[in-house]
């Protein structure tokens, strides 16, 4: 028997070294089909500022997308805002060589994109506040209507939607967008949509109820409601992404702001970790002092991780009762991090009313380039981690550890999609 050991060794290192050059090749396959694709959607992109989309073989709806998604890359890299815009000229025939069309590109800063939407409207893509944005069109359209060239017979319509307050998707700023074209009068030609924030509505049916004995806005000080306004509007980019009792990145903002800093920071060579705070006793909380009590610790809990981390981590509420921090940190000193944060929120007074309420975190960290390549692939590790803890009513700071941990169900959070490294 022993003298056909040697044949099968053979034959399984044959078998496993084919099965290695299959997955090496399968892995470089993989690699040049991502950065073919990127390079394409450069070359693309690059074409359609100089090329009609029917030369391209494309629709002038997926060049909006393209240089949509361009916009949202760079402004997201040094997290600024920017206006996408549609300049519709009723009864036109725009296209990239119409006189309106280049009106506009001169009339616009050098930076700016401009792109054909449809036969009667130019999308503009701006680099700007949203307080500044209303005014920069006003400039550009005034600028268009005075000049002779453009052979216009009406006034043009605008709307306009600004990056994050109206959306974090392309697909929500179109949307928007288009919802301002539909609100734009010749009164009122240029439209920025109004951001009804959750339970405004209600707010509203209440002030104007008659029977509610409550003053109308009508009876309200002029100058104060166009304070609040302008207060609104001004803070309209932080309450887009902030969740309203913590003031951290909502679950649905996390993706999008977080995999865009990470992918900064890896390019920046930078040491990266990945922390999910859970916090315990909370169901406790609301049987004894109510659902109020919830909500007290979470903000008490927020503003501990946000008066002591740094400015360029980032929090996020996760779970109904949880925290994620992305933060530029090495895995040797992310102890000391989720040590000493767990310390903090121990001692912190937090009251509700007259009564003291208690609480502690399960710190667990996940760190790049140890235990993923990615924000997908760190979550997954450090969710494990806390799951594995929380089983086994372990309140203590943990690593992930896959020999420990992968016991465990993944359970992907919803807004963090799964990427490649």
């Amino acid at each position: 028997m022993q003298l056909f050991y040697p044949t099968i060794a053979v034959q399984l290192d044959f078998l496993s070294s084919a099965l290695g050059v299959t997955a090496a090749i399968a892995i470089s396959f993989a690699a040049i089909t991502l950065v073919s694709s990127y390079l394409r959607f450069q070359q693309v992109v690059r074409q359609t500022d100089e090329q009609p989309p029917e030369e391209l073989g494309i629709s002038s709806g997926e060049v909006v997308r393209l240089q949509l998604a361009r916009f949202q890359d760079g402004c997201a890299r040094r997290r600024t805002s920017f206006a996408f815009s549609l300049i519709r000229f009723p009864g036109a025939e725009i296209d990239q060589h119409a006189p309106v069309f280049t009106a506009i590109q001169q009339a616009a800063r050098n930076n700016d994109v401009t792109c054909v939407y449809d036969a009667e409207t130019v999308g503009l893509l701006t680099e700007a506040e949203a307080e500044d944005v209303e005014s920069i069109l006003t400039r550009i359209t005034e600028k268009i209507a005075q000049d002779p060239g453009c052979g216009l017979s009406g006034l043009c319509r605008v709307g306009i939607a600004v990056y994050p307050v109206h959306g974090l998707s392309g697909r929500e700023l179109i949307q928007a967008a288009l919802g301002g074209l539909e609100q734009a009068t010749d009164e009122k030609p240029i439209v920025v949509p109004a951001v009804e924030e959750e339970g405004a509505a209600q707010e509203h049916d209440d002030e104007t109820d008659e029977a509610s004995g409550i003053e109308t806005a009508e009876e309200l000080d002029n100058e104060e409601l166009d304070e609040e306004e302008n207060l609104t509007f001004r803070e309209r980019r932080e309450q887009a992404m902030l969740d309203e009792v913590t003031q951290v990145l909502k679950p649905s903002a996390i993706s999008n702001i977080m995999q865009r800093a990470m992918t900064e920071w890896r390019r920046n060579q930078q040491d990266i970790s990945l922390f999910c705070f859970g916090i315990n006793n909370i169901d406790n909380l609301v049987r004894l002092h109510g659902e109020e009590s919830a909500d007290t610790v979470m903000a008490a809990v927020s503003k501990v991780l946000r008066e002591n981390l740094r400015s360029t981590d980032l929090i996020g509420r996760h779970e109904r009762y949880g925290f994620l921090v992305l933060a530029q940190c090495p895995l040797e000193k992310a102890s000391v991090v989720g040590k000493r944060i767990g310390a903090l929120v121990q001692e912190a007074e937090i009251r509700l009313e007259n009564r003291r309420l208690v609480t502690t975190l399960t710190p667990t960290v996940a760190s790049y380039p140890e235990h993923g390549r990615n924000l997908h692939q760190l979550f997954i590790a450090a969710q494990k981690a806390l799951d594995y803890n929380r089983e086994n009513d372990i309140r203590a700071y943990a690593v992930y550890d896959p020999s420990i941990h992968d016991k465990m169900p993944s359970k992907p959070m919803k807004s963090i999609k799964a990427m490649k490294s």
